[in-house]
């Protein structure tokens, strides 16, 4: 049974029990029933008026304090619940409910000037974005998103009616191609929580093109790094081949073959490297170190440069681009020191699953190991600062990683390590 019933019942039952007990009284002083009937019809009127009264009070009170908190739940503020008597007991009651209103209306009036402020931004934005609602009606969209579909874009409208469709949780539309960087946010309402799609688009076709002047520009760099790496030792050997008066023929075909090696895998990797602009997936493979470390160490006829090796001669990568490594970090070791005799150290060794191969020189060490394998940053005056980085990024090529770091009092040491799979 309601609270209000509860209510009629109570109050008839009171009146019910005084007449009751007006009844017993006038018999206990021996009235007959005439008198009776008659002390009755007075005494019904006043005390239904009364219990009358007290209903229609509760009711009427309880009904407006119900229908202000709906209006304030609407959002309306302009409605003011009448003042009431300092002996109410409804009147604290009362003066919650509008101290919540008054926080709630400062709450809207805060929403509301954040959502202004936020219109009034994005509407000078030149991003094209747009809201819409759980159906998928537009809610928000700035002059730009008008701008670039050249469309009347009405609120309320149908997404799909302005051309876009939604796949796995992203916008799309015809209008906006790979030139466009789109992005699509999923959030929920605050009130009520229903989720909303936000959608923006930057144009990077400007970004594109100057991305692909720079990566062309660096890739020429990367080229001619690597071709000077190898060329100038060449150029070097049949020089001292040609000034030679008479051509001792076993040096001569050790110079010849030395050359075609060299040129061979230089050119299987300036191949690959060019038709894709990056570097290609490392065609793995078990090989001999040693050769490719004697090949290195070849590049140079300085009898001040010595190199040592040491650990396991089989390593498994690929073995063009882990031999441009080696030429890249002996060329550097070899330039950087400042020694009389420069001594380079060599070894591998596995750990656990891990190929690892560690070189250690007697140079000076790294002059600013933060920024070593930055691509284009070097501190010699006629570097590129393509070596190392180029070295690190083939490692990484291998799921691997490049480490640098200077020793006490020896020189610098680079750490490679990747893993190994079955071939």
């Amino acid at each position: 049974m309601s609270h209000e019933k509860w209510l009629i019942a109570g109050l008839s039952s009171t009146v019910f029990v005084i007449l009751s007990l007006l009844c017993a009284l006038a018999w206990s002083f021996g009235w007959d029933l005439l008198a009776i009937a008659t002390l009755l019809f007075f005494a019904i009127y006043p005390l239904v008026l009364l219990a009358w009264r007290c209903y229609g009070f509760w009711c009427q009170t309880i009904m407006q304090l119900t229908t202000y908190t709906q209006v304030l739940k609407e959002g309306e503020y302009n409605l003011r619940f009448k003042e009431q008597h300092p002996d109410n007991l409804l009147l604290a009651l009362q003066n919650e409910i509008d101290s919540l209103a008054k926080k709630h209306q400062s709450k809207d009036s805060e929403n509301q000037s954040v959502d202004d402020l936020l219109s009034r931004i994005l509407d000078s934005w030149p991003v094209p974005v747009c809201l819409f609602d759980h159906h998928l009606k537009l809610t928000y969209r700035n002059t730009a998103m008008n701008e670039a579909l050249q469309q009347p874009m009405l609120v309320g409208s149908s997404a799909l009616r302005l051309g876009f469709t939604l796949q796995d949780g992203n916008f799309f539309h015809p209008k906006f191609d790979k030139k466009w960087q789109r992005q699509t946010v999923s959030y929920l309402h605050q009130n009520p929580k229903e989720k909303h799609w936000l959608f923006t688009a930057l144009d990077i076709s400007q970004l594109l093109t100057k991305n692909k002047s720079v990566t062309q520009q660096n890739l020429i760099r990367v080229l001619g790094h690597e071709l000077r790496n190898s060329l100038t030792p060449m150029y070097s050997m049949t020089d001292t081949l040609l000034c030679s008066e008479q051509l001792d023929e076993k040096q001569t075909r050790l110079v010849l073959s030395r050359i075609q090696k060299r040129s061979q895998r230089l050119l299987s990797f300036v191949g690959e490297y060019g038709k894709l602009t990056q570097l290609p997936q490392p065609k793995l493979a078990w090989f001999d170190l040693s050769e490719i470390i004697e090949e290195a160490r070849s590049m140079s006829e300085d009898s001040a440069f010595q190199m040592g090796f040491r650990g396991n001669t089989r390593c498994f990568g690929d073995v063009e681009q882990l031999t441009q490594v080696m030429i890249n970090l002996l060329k550097n070791a070899r330039e950087a020191c400042d020694k009389s005799l420069c001594e380079v150290q060599v070894r591998a060794f596995y750990l656990q699953d891990q190929q690892v191969i560690e070189i250690i020189d007697n140079g000076p060490g790294f002059g600013n190991l933060d920024n070593v394998l930055t691509p284009f940053y070097t501190t010699k005056k006629q570097g590129s600062g393509i070596g190392l980085s180029l070295c690190a990024e083939i490692v990484n090529n291998h799921n691997g990683q490049l480490k640098v770091e200077n020793m006490p009092e020896i020189g610098a040491k680079i750490t490679m390590s990747w893993p190994i799979q079955n071939s």
